[in-house]
């Protein structure tokens, strides 16, 4: 039993002492960049490394002090020769046993120390914990990142059907632009495995419009839409009516998966741009304090506000940590895959600036300065679409059908209406209300496509 307690406390100190590597440093790396940069860069975040530091330190002494005592305690050296002077071995009682939760990922540990060192050793556990949890966040970017799971189903099924003719198909250039979007939305997805998925999406639509194609041809629509019943239609008729529906069906499915990337990747530049002169302007903040160039990419990747950006950002840290590209290269190469223009400027912009040997704070002040202008003219566009918008929506979607309604019930009172259009009062008003509906649909997602993120 107390070799299994000895074998945990040097387990747990071997942890403790992984934790306290990692903290110190990390507090080196901040009291560097203070000291290059003449400011404090988090004064909350060196306060919680210093604290943890110290608590894990005290914890690493109070296990090494009780260690010798442990080791008393086992008997089966000491049997070996009897002709050794007996020892007196520590008391027991001198040990008492904690056990704690290291952390939510972890299970129990078990550890022994000794006695007199009980309350100290809890003090600091609780004070290491305390910091501990705020700064894991920060310092364990490996569990923050999403991880590679299991391989997508469905892609894994397009692949199995349709994998040969896709791999064919890309080496030519009808699919260079679609490799391309690809790349700017970080899919997942090489392009050979998304042609499979396009192919896939065509025969499931095929699978659809059959079943769409059956529907139409037996199915009495006048129970759903009295003004449109085709009681009077033989089944030959309807077939030649509906037959493209089996043919359209699939190609639709295959065009919204074929423009789906590009739509993506225009949405992204979209809110790329409505963050970047706020991330020009924090740049510009950082490259002042004369800091190296590439440091500006990671501090710029902690602020969690830029969530579209930092995407790029990752992209040059990687191709500098990952792939051993100068930071001028992993510019050049993060800027042609950027669904952004002003972003791939941007990044241009940073590599001339740093070959030529220029001032990296002049540019990205000037270059701040010009993007925020760019978004204050954007809102005000859009304040005046909006409210443009909204004359419009007044007259045409509660003025107009309000008239309409009054007219039709006055008319339709005298059966003037029905024997002139052929439509009863009350189908009209059912049609009237569905417009209305569809009107206010397309009024909230026009408002929304062209809404600022910011």
């Amino acid at each position: 039993m107390t070799l299994d307690i000895l074998k945990s406390n040097i387990t747990q100190t071997r942890e403790i002492i992984r934790e306290l590597y990692v903290f110190t440093d990390q507090l080196s790396k901040i009291k560097n960049l203070e000291t290059n940069s003449q400011v404090v860069i988090n004064t909350k975040e060196k306060k919680l490394l210093e604290n943890s530091i110290v608590s894990l330190t005290n914890m690493i002494k109070m296990l090494n002090k009780s260690l010798p005592g442990l080791i008393d305690m086992i008997k089966f050296y000491k049997e070996l020769d009897n002709k050794l002077p007996p020892i007196k071995s520590p008391k027991k009682e001198k040990f008492v046993q904690i056990k704690y939760k290291p952390s939510e990922e972890k299970e129990k540990v078990a550890l022994a120390i000794e006695s007199k060192f009980k309350k100290q050793f809890l003090i600091n556990l609780s004070q290491s914990n305390l910091s501990i949890d705020q700064l894991k966040k920060k310092y364990s970017p490996e569990k923050s990142q999403p991880e590679f799971g299991k391989p997508n189903f469905y892609a894994k099924i397009s692949n199995k059907l349709f994998r040969k003719t896709s791999n064919k198909l890309v080496t030519k250039k009808y699919f260079n632009k679609l490799n391309r979007n690809l790349r700017k939305v970080n899919s997942q997805f090489i392009i050979g495995t998304y042609v499979s998925m396009i192919f896939f999406t065509m025969v499931l639509g095929l699978i659809a419009g059959i079943f769409l194609f059956i529907t139409l041809l037996f199915f009495d629509i006048s129970l759903v839409f009295p003004f449109m019943s085709l009681t009077t239609e033989t089944i030959p008729l309807r077939i030649l009516k509906f037959f493209w529906v089996i043919f359209a069906t699939p190609l639709v499915f295959g065009a919204l998966m074929y423009i789906y990337p590009a739509s993506e990747a225009k949405s992204i530049g979209s809110k790329i741009n409505q963050e970047l002169p706020f991330v020009t302007i924090h740049m510009s903040a950082i490259a002042s304090s004369g800091i190296e160039p590439t440091s500006i990419f990671k501090i710029i990747l902690k602020n969690l506000d830029y969530k579209y950006t930092n995407k790029s950002m990752r992209k040059v840290v990687n191709l500098i940590n990952f792939h051993g590209m100068d930071l001028v290269t992993a510019l050049k190469h993060t800027s042609k895959s950027s669904p952004s223009i002003k972003l791939k400027e941007l990044l241009g912009g940073m590599a001339n600036s740093i070959t030529s040997g220029g001032n990296l704070h002049k540019y990205l002040e000037k270059r701040s300065e010009r993007l925020l202008f760019d978004y204050k003219l954007e809102r005000e566009k859009y304040t005046k679409t909006a409210e443009t918008f909204m004359n419009i929506y007044i007259s045409i979607v509660i003025a107009a059908p309000m008239i309409f309604l009054m007219l039709f019930v006055i008319i339709g009172g005298t059966g003037l209406l029905s024997s002139f259009i052929g439509i009863s009062v009350d189908v009209l008003g059912i049609l009237i209300i569905l417009l209305i509906v569809l009107l206010n649909l397309g009024f909230l997602l026009y408002l929304k496509f062209k809404q600022p993120v910011i």
